[in-house]
């Protein structure tokens, strides 16, 4: 197999967004990741039950809107292909114990196969390679070489670092010493912050008695957001919910075992939605999940070095950080590898 034009490292949302364009360019690329799949946070928990059906949890990101004209045709279009489709335009509201269901607004897409099935969708046609933990990127001669940790290695002339930024800080601080041009960007990166996030995914016995189908949660001591997950899914699918702990709350429990956190969420649950049997339960902790205090522009990409990264803790519009983010820093990033625009 020929070499890689070009590396990318993370096969988050942007990373893939930005390996679909260069591809369709002409370029070899190659895309590594230390998981064991594709879409970063646009992650997706499938759960086998005993009686042989399956419950798939959106643990990650919950939903994406569609504000810029790509991200809508591409929503569109996958609604008109069937993998898509529109979960609600309303989500509820949930305050001192009362909860109301706004008027209908914006659409809010979900994969029918759950979030992670945007990221396959993504990956369609690009060389990725899983379970590969980067550990240290060298530069050599005109390229680059980044290595593993289970000694692996790779080369390309180009790369593109799709990580949250506290992953990304330490590998540049390896080269800044040798490559003033990359200093001031790596200073950005180490002011990026981030907010965690607990979650919990639950399959139930029955379903909730409840009319909302996603429910943001205020000022609530530990709970930030519920879904009935299932209403996601095709009709038939295993009851379930998703939660989503408040940042506080995660920060406060950052360190404790997934065992220890679950059964307070399951409990807070119960006070605050209603009682409930599980028939399974997990908490998975994210912890670099929001991006705070994001890094100025839509990405970075050094011309002189072939060197840029990307993701949502970048600013390529005037919205908060949100898949869409993701996406339109990766294709801005494409445009800059491409040599499109300055």
């Amino acid at each position: 197999m020929s070499s890689p034009d070009l590396l990318i490292v993370g096969a988050g949302l942007g990373g893939l967004a930005l390996g679909q364009d260069t591809v369709r360019a002409g370029l070899n690329v190659q895309v590594l990741d230390k998981s064991r799949g594709v879409s970063g946070r646009a992650a997706t928990r499938r759960v086998p039950l005993d009686d042989g059906r399956e419950a798939r949890l959106d643990h990650g990101a919950r939903f994406f809107t569609a504000r810029g004209a790509r991200l809508r045709a591409l929503a569109e279009g996958g609604v008109r292909d069937g993998w898509l489709r529109v979960w609600t335009r309303s989500v509820g509201e949930w305050r001192g114990g009362t909860v109301t269901v706004p008027p209908p607004a914006h659409p809010r897409y979900v994969p029918t196969a759950g979030m992670s099935a945007l990221g396959r969708h993504l990956a369609h046609g690009l060389s990725v390679t899983t379970g590969a933990e980067v550990t240290s990127l060298e530069r050599t001669g005109d390229g680059w070489r980044v290595h593993a940790r289970d000694g692996s290695s790779w080369t390309a002339p180009r790369l593109v670092l799709n990580l949250p930024a506290p992953q990304l800080a330490p590998l540049l601080g390896d080269l800044v010493d040798d490559f003033p041009t990359l200093a001031e960007a790596a200073r950005e990166v180490g002011r990026v912050r981030y907010e965690p996030y607990w979650a919990a995914g639950i399959v139930l016995e029955r379903d909730l008695d409840a009319e909302w189908v996603g429910l943001r949660l205020h000022d609530h001591p530990m709970l930030e957001w519920a879904a009935r997950e299932h209403t996601k899914r095709e009709p038939g699918q295993p009851p379930a919910l998703m939660l989503q702990a408040t940042p506080a709350w995660s920060t406060a429990n950052l360190e404790r075992r997934p065992e220890d956190v679950l059964p307070e969420l399951l409990d807070s649950t119960r006070k605050t939605l209603g009682d409930f049997t599980p028939l399974h339960a997990f908490a998975h902790r994210w912890r670099y999940s929001t991006p705070t205090v994001r890094a100025s522009g839509p990405a970075h990409w050094d011309p002189a070095l072939s060197v840029g990264w990307c993701g949502d803790w970048h600013t390529p519009d005037e919205h908060g950080p949100r898949m869409e983010a993701a996406l339109l820093s990766g294709w801005a990033l494409a445009r800059w590898v491409l040599g499109e625009e300055g």
